[in-house]
């Protein structure tokens, strides 16, 4: 998540978004972590477009079941376009693909089940539980905001096109929209939150510039945030590698989605429903403070295949420059779970090391 994952390719402009191809990231070197199996239930806890669920189907058999779970219902269209390609029997939970979309050509290999539900992989358990599962063998999770996100400006993810400032990746859901969020969120959360979510040196001069700038109106457009944290800079730290207030949208899409307090409710419920002993959890991060709670937390409660992440190749990263960060951790689920009390979660203020 250096700004954002990348889990789609590019979307329509507008408000809607023309079913598009999924270019998913390690691709190759997921599938050689996952040693995935004919007959195998595997859940893929942010589907996204299904680029990497699309893979996953197309070994696992007639006898295979995945389970494909997202937030965000927008982006199920695609996963469902995508997965109906490998599927030869109806995709379960999901929405209707686009009229029109070009899905993929059916295979001639037998197809597993295949359910998709919109939900968080925070609520993994529950999600299992509703399909009739209480086990599974695989938990893949591709973190960050994807690409088809990204690219839509009604989504208000990006200061590249102006939008809403909106940055849910559930708007069914009852949780503040970012405009609301920055509207009362106290100076010292706004501040710790950009430091920690964001890695913004200069946290403190952007935060009282939003809370100066919310004094005087409220900030309901992307682009006005973006002129509001360029502007609250030094002029040195306005020009770089990538555009000044990355790191400012960065850190309160985090904020307003909860998104370490997901990952950490994620991978603990993972936990509880791999098969001991063989289960294997995979994750892809991009954001430095999601690594290191992924990291923290294979390295305390699961047993590592390999200790160093798996990180993409030069070729990977030319196709595709967000793949630059990408880091891929494994850890298999041990025999029995340990007697002793799950590590805390990290806060924004104490961000696991």
């Amino acid at each position: 998540m250096t700004g954002a994952g990348s889990r789609g390719s590019t979307a329509d402009e507008g408000g809607g978004s023309p079913v598009s191809v999924h270019v998913p990231v390690l691709l190759p070197e997921s599938l050689a972590v996952m040693e995935l199996a004919p007959g195998m239930v595997v859940v893929d806890g942010t589907v996204g477009a299904g680029g990497h669920a699309r893979a996953f189907a197309a070994r696992l058999g007639a006898e295979g079941v995945l389970v494909g779970l997202d937030q965000d219902a927008e982006i199920l269209v695609h996963a469902e376009a995508a997965l109906g390609g490998a599927s030869s029997s109806a995709v379960e939970g999901g929405s209707t693909a686009a009229e029109g979309s070009a899905a993929p050509a059916p295979r001639s290999s037998p197809a597993p089940r295949i359910v998709l539900r919109h939900a968080s992989f925070a609520a993994i358990e529950a999600e299992l539980a509703s399909v009739g599962l209480s086990v599974c063998d695989r938990v893949f999770l591709d973190l960050g905001v994807s690409s088809l996100q990204l690219d839509t400006s009604s989504r208000g993810f990006s200061f590249m096109r102006d939008g809403p400032l909106d940055m849910r990746m559930n708007r069914s859901a009852d949780v503040p929209s970012a405009a609301e969020w920055l509207r009362s969120v106290r100076p010292d959360v706004l501040e710790r939150s950009l430091a920690d979510l964001g890695g913004e040196r200069h946290a403190r001069r952007v935060a009282a510039a939003i809370v100066d700038a919310r004094r005087r109106a409220p900030l309901t457009r992307t682009g006005q945030l973006a002129d509001v944290v360029v502007r609250a800079l030094p002029p040195k730290a306005r020009h770089g590698r990538i555009h000044a207030a990355t790191r400012s949208f960065q850190a309160i899409r985090m904020a307003v989605n909860d998104e370490l307090g997901a990952l950490q409710r994620g991978l603990e419920g993972a936990l509880r429903v791999l098969r001991k002993g063989t289960g294997r959890l995979c994750v892809i991060t991009f954001h430095s403070a999601e690594d290191r709670i992924v990291k923290r937390f294979l390295r305390e409660r699961t047993t590592l295949p390999f200790r160093k992440p798996i990180e993409a190749g030069d070729d990977e990263c030319r196709r595709n420059p967000r793949a630059r960060s990408a880091r891929l951790r494994c850890g298999i689920a041990p025999d029995c779970q340990s007697a002793g009390s799950a590590p805390p979660p990290a806060t924004h203020g104490e961000i696991a090391s």
